[in-house]
């Protein structure tokens, strides 16, 4: 990118210094025009350049999320959340939300058992990721594509991606 500017700039250079190439000034100016939009969109690219974007990068550090176990430790029957045991049994409903706070969005997830209600939000929760991953594993019926549930007028929205089928059996009771 540099030895590009560095280019630009001598051909800027000797374009001003022998000004009318070509005995025409129209092919001049274009040529110092080309010149000036080559050294703004390089320089911008060389500014932003410690941003990476491309594919393997964000492919990686999306890897590096998905494997990252965070505050959760996974059994077969369940999770670790700190020192409370979870199990995949005992989870009736799971939602996904989202709240605006201070020009940005806070995204978590919401799980509710049979005996207590969990939150754990993008920010304060580490391997989120992880977690999301093993509920759709290890819960049937896990919804990707579900409808909005729950909105209002603070700019909460919640979703359900997961709810445990209730299976009532009635063999007790005799019909006459």
């Amino acid at each position: 990118m540099k030895k590009l500017i560095l280019v630009v700039a001598l051909i800027l250079i000797f374009v001003l210094y022998k000004y009318p190439i070509f005995n025409s000034i129209g092919i001049s100016y274009s040529i110092i025009f080309s010149g000036f939009v080559v050294l703004c969109f390089a320089g911008a690219k060389l500014y932003t350049s410690d941003i990476k974007d491309d594919y393997e990068s964000v492919e990686k550090e999306t890897d590096k999320l998905h494997q990252n176990d965070g505050d959760f430790r996974y059994s077969g029957e369940g999770f670790y959340v700190k020192k409370e045991f979870i199990k995949w049994t005992e989870i009736v409903e799971v939602y996904s939300f989202s709240i605006p706070v201070l020009h940005r969005k806070q995204t978590g997830i919401e799980i509710i058992t049979d005996k207590k209600q969990y939150e754990f939000n993008d920010d304060n929760t580490s391997g989120i990721e992880k977690l999301t991953d093993k509920l759709s594993e290890n819960l049937p019926d896990w919804k990707l594509n579900s409808t909005l549930m729950v909105s209002n007028n603070y700019g909460l929205r919640k979703v359900k991606l997961y709810e445990r089928n209730v299976k009532i059996t009635i063999d007790h009771l005799k019909f006459s």
